[in-house]
């Protein structure tokens, strides 16, 4: 027997070898394979329920978080809103003084400008005839206003000198009334004690007449 011959008969014996372990192989992956997949089932059913739990409790806790989450919100949007309507309460306040402020001085400004352009025309060209006009009327109108006060403040006084007059004239006139009244109270009470005196005299004079028509 050659030696082409011994490596073929080798060769033959050893694929019907490796065919026959290879069918043992297959033969023994058999049941491996179906306790495998029994046991990938059984960790897929526990997968799918561990998933259904964490799913069941972390949606419990999404929704307490978006609940949470919300009412935050919500409250960070009205402390929002409130100090936005503080801040624009307060900035329109002052930007209206601001407003006010730059008003009055810019209106200052500008009437201060046109008296000084004013002073300036009238410096260069001398008053116009409309202001002497205006000028005069107002001196006229200054003399008859002092005119007018002038004589008010005489009547004042006149009015003034009749009242202290009449009142000093009453003054006297009850002065005198009561000096006259004082004076005929003295003269009716010397006049009752002289009466009285005179009515003594005569009782007196009667007793005595009386006394010596007794003795005679």
């Amino acid at each position: 027997m050659g030696s082409l011959t011994k490596s073929m008969t080798r060769l033959c014996s050893e694929i019907v070898a490796m065919r026959r372990v290879r069918h043992d192989l297959v033969r023994d992956l058999g049941p491996a394979v179906a306790v495998m997949k029994q046991d990938v089932a059984a960790m897929k059913a526990d997968f799918r329920r561990a998933h259904q739990d964490m799913a069941r409790r972390t949606k419990t806790e999404r929704q307490g978080f978006v609940k949470a989450l919300v009412h935050e919100v919500a409250n960070l949007r009205a402390d929002f809103r409130r100090s936005h309507q503080d801040m624009a309460r307060k900035t329109r306040a002052e930007r209206q003084a601001a407003l006010k402020n730059l008003k009055t001085t810019v209106g200052t400004m500008r009437r201060e400008l046109a008296l000084d352009l004013a002073g300036a025309r009238r410096a260069w060209l001398g008053p116009s005839p409309k202001e002497l006009q205006a000028k005069a009327q107002a001196d006229v109108h200054l003399k008859a206003e002092a005119e007018r006060q002038a004589e008010e403040e005489a009547e004042r006084e006149r009015r003034a000198a009749e009242a202290k007059a009449k009142e000093e004239a009453e003054r006297e006139r009850r002065a005198a009334e009561a000096k006259a009244k004082e004076e005929g109270e003295r003269e009716r009470r010397a006049a009752e004690a002289k009466a009285k005196e005179e009515a003594t005299r005569h009782k007196a004079a009667h007793k005595e007449e009386v006394g010596a028509g007794k003795k005679n």
